[in-house]
């Protein structure tokens, strides 16, 4: 696979680090954007202990963008304090994966997802 893809956006693509369904427990939370009928679907599990990130898994739906860029989001993410993840900006993931204009609104729903389960985490920690 290339496809005029950047090579990083392959290497996540082949590799996936973090995916995976997180078993529920105490401190584990969740965020969903997006829908199969939007063509991306993102899930993010986030393992909390005070205020900071240390766990993070994720299953994703769509084109190859959407899924690198959800493997590079939980990379960063596992060790940020959730006050960090709500000042992550999609634009990062876009410029580190040179991801095309017009798969932006795939990344929106990356980082919705990411927002959601940091939205759940705070209202709890």
């Amino acid at each position: 696979m290339n496809g005029g893809y950047h090579p990083q956006v392959v290497e996540l693509f082949q590799r996936l680090p973090f995916a995976g369904r997180m078993e529920p427990g105490v401190g584990v939370f969740t965020g969903v954007a997006g829908g199969q009928g939007q063509g991306a679907e993102v899930r993010f599990w986030i393992k909390c202990h005070s205020e900071r990130i240390q766990a993070i898994s994720f299953q994703a739906y769509g084109c190859p963008h959407t899924l690198a860029a959800s493997a590079w989001v939980a990379q960063r993410a596992r060790g940020l304090s959730l006050g960090d993840v709500r000042r992550t900006a999609w634009m990062q993931v876009e410029r580190a994966l040179a991801v095309p204009p017009e798969k932006r609104g795939r990344l929106l729903i990356v980082d919705d997802a990411l927002q959601a389960a940091a939205k759940a985490a705070a209202k709890n920690v």
